[in-house]
């Protein structure tokens, strides 16, 4: 399935030996969003992309200007999600905080509980050797 799958950062292999093998292109979250912006047409097909840094763009936001900022990123990443599924990309999102998935889905990352379900609506919980991956479509439609 074409999509994100979000995990947290210590299932990398850099953290454990039988972890998640990292994708070729290491990119800040804020850098992607911005490749998605102007040149998503422009990404070569079958690019894999490991993608950084959600947790602090949410942590360094206003609390009172999360919500406008995480609906912001939801827009773009599902504007792009044609191009992606088309070019079959593959997107790693790594998170360094805590993720829980009950009736939200959520990132705690320095005490601070970063609603992402309004981005990524509700994914599914996999294990990848061992590792909790949570993979949702490029279209965010869940």
């Amino acid at each position: 399935m074409a999509g994100y799958e979000i995990f947290e950062q210590r299932y990398l292999t850099h953290f454990r030996e039988d972890g998640i093998r990292p994708n070729e292109i290491e990119i800040g979250f804020l850098d992607f969003l911005r490749e998605l912006t102007t040149l998503a047409e422009g990404i070569p097909r079958y690019s894999s992309f490991m993608v950084t840094g959600i947790d602090d763009v949410l942590y360094m936001a206003r609390k009172d200007d999360r919500r406008s900022i995480i609906m912001d990123i939801r827009r773009t990443l599902q504007s792009s999600a044609k191009d992606l599924e088309r070019k079959m990309i593959q997107v790693q999102i790594v998170c360094k905080g805590k993720l829980f998935k009950a009736d939200s889905f959520w990132l705690e990352y320095r005490d601070e509980k970063l609603r992402i379900d309004f981005i990524f609506g509700t994914p599914l919980k996999q294990q990848i050797r061992d590792c909790p991956v949570f993979t949702t479509g490029f279209n965010l439609s869940s």
